[in-house]
């Protein structure tokens, strides 16, 4: 059976929105022949039902990789976005198991995801899960920002229960073998059904629907402006300094974090 993508629409900060509904392997096919190479992404999601787009639910390009054992890592621009690997994960799934792969590819997103933790979890390519099992996510919890980036926010309060002060529920994902590493996919869920994340499940081989993104000038433009953990550098950098020239340099070390932290989150809402 031959699938093809529809558009639905345009984001101007991003370009315009495709669909398809099919298996994740006939869904790239569908994509690739647009010039589209990968699904979306959850904060591409956010930022489609925040424009009104469409609130409808979406496979995403974010890999969850896990081992018996260890802490989930989400894995932004994921392995399964390639033919082979998307067949694989298809047939796995189709036989109602997860693909699975070498340690060492668990190894690897686990260095990763350590050696970022010093940067802004909107910047990061991969994040460690700070809790096993499943539970829930605040607005401003790390692995909030990291899947919805600049968009948590707004998206939080135009779609959450309870708006900022609300919840999203994630549902992780169990490894089953400490020498084996398993990958999936995230799955974002509507907001009428709490707009779930989840790393679990094994539908791959099923006709269910994805978005992909055909970027326009100005949205491929804004990807490349200054990153939160550039600005959090450049504040920490300066903000001391203006103390000093102000002769007030003893309130440094009083609020010069809490203005850093300040200034962020004020970008985090724009």
């Amino acid at each position: 059976m031959t699938y093809e993508a529809q558009k639905v629409g345009e984001v101007k900060e991003l370009g315009e929105i495709y669909r398809v509904d099919a298996p994740l392997d006939k869904q790239l096919q569908a994509f690739e022949k647009l010039g589209i190479r990968t699904l979306i992404t959850p904060e591409q999601v956010a930022q489609i039902r925040l424009a009104g787009i469409s609130d409808v639910y979406s496979r995403t390009n974010v890999a969850p990789i896990a081992i018996k054992g260890g802490k989930t890592i989400l894995f932004k621009n994921s392995p399964l976005m390639t033919p082979l690997m998307a067949v694989s994960a298809v047939n796995a799934h189709r036989n109602g198991e997860y693909l699975s792969l070498g340690k060492e590819v668990y190894d690897v997103a686990q260095e990763i995801a350590k050696s970022e933790i010093g940067i802004e979890p909107e910047d990061r390519s991969a994040i460690a899960l700070s809790q096993d099992g499943d539970f829930s996510l605040k607005v401003d919890s790390d692995e909030t920002r990291f899947l919805l980036g600049k968009n948590g926010q707004k998206y939080f309060g135009k779609f959450v229960k309870d708006g900022e002060k609300g919840q999203i529920q994630l549902y992780n994902l169990v490894g089953n073998d400490k020498n084996k590493a398993i990958v999936n996919y995230l799955w974002f869920s509507n907001p009428q059904d709490g707009s779930d994340l989840v790393c679990g499940g094994r539908l791959l081989y099923v006709v269910i629907g994805a978005f992909g993104v055909l970027n326009s000038a100005e949205g491929s433009a804004q990807k490349n402006g200054y990153s939160l953990t550039e600005i959090g550098k450049a504040n920490s950098e300066v903000i001391p300094v203006v103390f000093e020239q102000t002769k007030a340099s003893g309130l440094t070390g009083m609020f010069a974090r809490e203005l850093n932290k300040g200034l962020l989150a004020k970008l985090r809402k724009q």
